[in-house]
């Protein structure tokens, strides 16, 4: 939903590393395996993500720094929702993210049913806990949603795929995204109802099975 390129790129500014370096080392740990806090490591040995996120609040208390806004939104979030709503489908947003997060995504108004922020549950993907709380979630909209009756979409194997899978929702892997190339390839993969590459094939490939 988010396109993370211009958050990356200030963090890439704040370490004076040049873009394509920044973008590629991250790229090629996650793709060996690592995580991106590994790729932030090897790029700034003794990275440590909440002290750095500290220190840049209380240098640039009013910057972007490392959030997201209407800018960020991939140019198909609007349009696709809008058409899955008039189809009749509720729409919950829940992701790995900060308290921070779930104001900024309220007042973008995105006519979704509900906004779920593990910060704020205390509980965080790929733990089976956070896809509980995003169908109670589901089910504020639709009283007596079962698992098998949500499709989850996300853009890893590993956070979204697998653990959805056994929470027992049906799922789809975006092809976008920081991992969801390298994903799209992994054996893992084939673990997901669709493998799509965008949210206009997500209405088109929802409609279809309607």
């Amino acid at each position: 939903m988010v396109d993370e390129t211009r958050i990356f790129a200030r963090w890439a500014d704040r370490f004076g590393i040049p873009h394509m370096a920044f973008f590629g080392t991250i790229g090629g740990v996650i793709a060996s395996g690592g995580t991106l806090t590994d790729g932030f490591r090897l790029l700034v040995p003794g990275f440590d993500l909440a002290v750095e996120s500290e220190r840049w609040r209380a240098e640039d208390p009013d910057g972007e720094r490392e959030h997201f806004g209407e800018r960020d939104l991939y140019p198909d979030v609007r349009p696709a929702f809008k058409a899955m709503r008039e189809a009749g489908l509720s729409l919950v947003i829940a992701g790995n993210q900060p308290t921070e997060a779930g104001p900024v995504l309220a007042a973008m108004e995105l006519g979704v049913d509900g906004i779920g922020i593990s910060d704020d549950w205390g509980v965080a993907k790929p733990d089976p806990a956070f896809f509980d709380r995003t169908l109670e979630l589901a089910e504020r909209s639709r009283p007596g949603l079962t698992a098998d009756q949500v499709l989850y979409v996300g853009d890893r194997v590993d956070n979204d795929v697998l653990p959805a899978g056994r929470a027992g929702m049906r799922t789809v892997l975006l092809r976008r995204g920081l991992y969801g190339y390298r994903h799209a390839v992994d054996p893992g993969a084939a673990r997901a109802d669709a493998v799509l590459d965008d949210l206009h094939q997500l209405t088109s490939w929802i409609a279809e099975r309607a």
